[in-house]
């Protein structure tokens, strides 16, 4: 087995670095600092960071199919197509009209291209948040109509795909669900909780989880906040099958990347750290990059439009 390798790719430290996606047209790295509200391209080669900034949280970020120039990002509880040359970016619709504290928070596209985004309540002054406030949607191609599959949420995150099944997180309760799913129509199966890090020994240690993808056999990669570490768990078993420590204990999300698409790259933060802390984790905030895995990855599903 060779030899697994964990080192920071960015000059950059994010706050909150969140949402990564590996553009193959431009090999590049997409991904935010959320509450400073940046959308970065990160070149991995030169570790430099190309970003665009907004007046408010932003989540996540993914290119068009039709055109890299273009991206669709996600700006407090709007939709927004941005145009990299220019920086410029137009609304295209909006969710939780009656909830206009909310947020989006992660976000991906299913195999059809079809876009996919939760939503969560906004923060309190204690720390925690305010409860039961999020969605799960997905967006009709043609039109971004939403259509919500799952209501009461407390942090939408870690949506993936595989096979004819969807897993998805709620990252405050720390609960990770699965429900039958159907990419040519886009409508779900009633969710069932498939793993629960309160109760599952083999977890309750690792934080909470928060982003995720899979890798080409069909195994999950679960980005472990206030734990510092990224697992690869069995679909089917549940069992541990890897852990990989990250010097960043605010380890957020994950994607697969590189030229054979066999890279990891995950995103963390600094926010929330303190001074003793940040002293002896110099790099929180850094994108990372894991190599030396024994198993290879899938590109993530750009939009199609």
């Amino acid at each position: 087995m060779p030899m697994i390798e964990v080192e920071p790719i960015s000059t950059r430290l994010s706050d909150l670095g969140e949402g990564p996606h590996w553009d193959v047209a431009t090999n590049s790295l997409l991904y935010v600092d959320a509450f400073v509200g940046d959308i970065c391209r990160l070149n991995p080669y030169t570790k430099q960071s190309e970003c665009v900034h907004f007046d408010g949280v932003v989540t996540f970020a993914v290119p068009y199919r039709s055109n890299p120039e273009y991206t669709i990002v996600t700006h407090k509880r709007e939709l927004r197509k941005l145009h990299w040359p220019t920086q410029a970016s137009v609304r295209l619709n909006e969710v939780d009209a009656d909830k206009p504290n909310n947020h989006f928070n992660d976000g991906k596209c299913d195999e059809t291209g079809r876009l996919w985004g939760g939503t969560r309540g906004p923060g309190l002054p204690n720390g925690d948040i305010e409860t039961e406030k999020g969605s799960l949607f997905s967006f009709d191609k043609k039109d971004l109509k939403p259509t919500s599959h799952m209501q009461g949420l407390n942090i939408s995150n870690g949506m993936t795909w595989i096979g004819k099944k969807m897993f998805f997180i709620d990252s405050f309760v720390r609960k990770i669900y699965s429900f039958d799913f159907d990419a040519a129509t886009g409508t779900t199966g009633v969710p069932t909780l498939w793993l629960d890090f309160n109760e599952n020994p083999t977890y309750k240690d690792a934080g909470y989880p928060d982003g995720m993808t899979n890798d080409a056999t069909g195994k999950l990669w679960i980005a472990c906040y206030n734990g510092g570490r990224v697992l690869r768990v069995d679909p089917e078993t549940k069992e541990l099958l890897t852990e990989v420590r990250v010097p960043a204990s605010k380890t957020t999300s994950c994607c697969w990347g590189g030229p054979q698409m066999n890279e990891l790259f995950v995103t963390s933060g600094f926010g929330g750290l303190n001074e003793f802390e940040r002293q002896q984790q110099p790099n929180a905030g850094a994108v990372f990059k894991i190599s030396g895995l024994d198993v290879p990855g899938v590109p993530l599903h750009t939009f199609d439009q």
